[in-house]
């Protein structure tokens, strides 16, 4: 994908049939996997609450569908060998791991299943930029999918309440009542995408349209609000404050410990409150960093960490597959959630510690990498906006995986919306 510093005004001027289609495919495929192909899915009968260790026909098939669909454009437009070159060894070496540790699992054809999901949504996210000859029409699909995501959300709220906002009729955790969901399955899925959808919202209005941008930004934070997510509300200023030391700042290892001390400050904060004593101690006279009560579900997580620190469980099947029940204490009610909220917890649970250090290594060191030689070209006022873009979008998912489970998640939204931002510095670094 190459830059490009013209405005988008003047470029959505020139979109001929061949771009406005590439353009409307990146919107849906966005739409399809922010959404897991189920906008507006209800939860209040158990029909549509489907068994975990079920795969979902219709996200099952559209997903590979969107995979073939990009593929072949790829090769159409003769970028496939990019393509290739552009999948990292350290990649390579995380999907080799996780298939290892999950042929000997407990459930070894769940975890696998689940596995080649991961890999055929990450094989999308390499190939939507790819799509592209100008930098305008990616931030034209991504700011255009983004306001049709926010205007679902209030759509819904408006007109069929009972599938946009959390119910006391609901099936699950009827405790949420009155928290907007939107076209998401849950607030958490919700909040975290709307700050993702602000930082869209701000790179709007630095490069395209400052009225788009604004309305982008506003919308986005009232979903914000409504959905009481106050775990992702929290780290947005953060975010936005180290995103922009890391853009600005010259030297390599003072960016290296501005991002190093924002990510792992906030994972010491949480989840070493319950593995290190002597912090949860200090933690204690603060107000709470779990928010909800995850510190039950940390230790048991912990526990399970410990239990099989080489090998793990196998990719993503601890939480659904009874295993957490035979480490929990009779009546424990943390065996009962889907995850670990937490990210870096759930890698090693399915992986052992050697597959959390293959991940951190590709996810948080190697995108530093991308950065710092990005910074080394002769970069405009667009392209330095659009790389502030790309560096909050990373650290936010590194950060929010502190408190929920969506580092290498398969096709979960946040990650994917993640994975955008890690597979443009990846392809931009190595661009000419």
């Amino acid at each position: 994908m190459s830059a490009d510093s013209q405005t988008l005004g003047r470029a959505v001027g020139g979109i001929d049939a061949g771009r406005l289609l590439v353009i409307a495919f990146v919107v849906f495929t966005m739409l399809v996997l922010w959404t897991q192909a189920q906008p507006l899915a209800s939860l209040q009968n158990y029909g549509v609450l489907d068994d975990p260790t079920q795969s979902n026909a219709l996200r099952r098939n559209l997903t590979l569908a969107i995979a073939g669909g990009a593929l072949w454009m790829v090769v159409r437009d003769g970028q496939m060998r990019q393509l290739w070159h552009a999948m990292s060894p350290g990649l390579l070496a995380i999907f080799v791991w996780f298939a290892l540790t999950s042929v000997i699992s407990p459930s070894p054809g769940l975890a696998l299943n689940r596995l080649v999901l991961a890999g055929v949504v990450i094989v999308i996210a390499f190939c939507l930029p790819q799509l592209f000859a100008r930098f305008a029409d990616f931030v034209t699909s991504y700011g255009v999918a983004v306001s049709i995501a926010v205007a679902l959300c209030f759509l819904g709220v408006l007109f069929v309440p009972d599938l946009a906002i959390h119910s006391a009729r609901d099936n699950v955790e009827q405790g949420l009542a009155g928290d907007w969901r939107g076209v998401f399955r849950h607030k958490n899925d919700l909040a975290p995408m709307a700050i993702h959808f602000v930082f869209a919202g701000l790179l709007l209005w630095r490069v395209a349209n400052k009225g788009w941008g604004a309305v982008v930004i506003a919308g986005s934070m009232i979903l914000l609000i409504m959905s009481g997510g106050k775990s992702a509300a929290l780290l947005v200023l953060p975010t936005l404050v180290a995103a922009a030391l890391i853009v600005r700042l010259r030297n390599p290892m003072v960016v290296a410990v501005v991002a190093f001390m924002t990510v792992a400050g906030l994972a010491l904060l949480t989840l070493g409150s319950v593995a290190f004593p002597a912090v949860g101690a200090v933690v204690a006279h603060l107000p709470d960093p779990t928010f909800t009560g995850r510190a039950d579900i940390w230790t048991l997580g912990l526990e399970a960490a410990g239990a099989r620190p080489l090998t793990g469980f196998g990719y993503n099947i601890f939480w659904d597959t009874g295993a957490a029940y035979g480490l929990a204490n009779s009546g424990d009610t943390a065996a009962q959630v889907s995850h670990a909220h937490n990210g870096f917890l759930d890698v090693a649970i399915s992986a052992g510690l050697p597959g959390l250090l293959l991940v951190l290594i590709w996810a948080g060191y190697a995108p530093l990498r991308h950065i710092a030689t990005i910074r080394r070209k002769a970069l405009d006022a667009t392209e330095a906006a659009f790389l502030e873009f790309l560096v909050q979008g990373w650290l936010f998912t590194l950060m929010i995986s502190s408190l929920e489970a969506v580092l290498f998640n398969r096709g979960d939204s946040i990650w994917f919306t993640g994975l955008l931002s890690i597979v443009c510095l990846r392809l931009w670094s190595r661009a000419r």
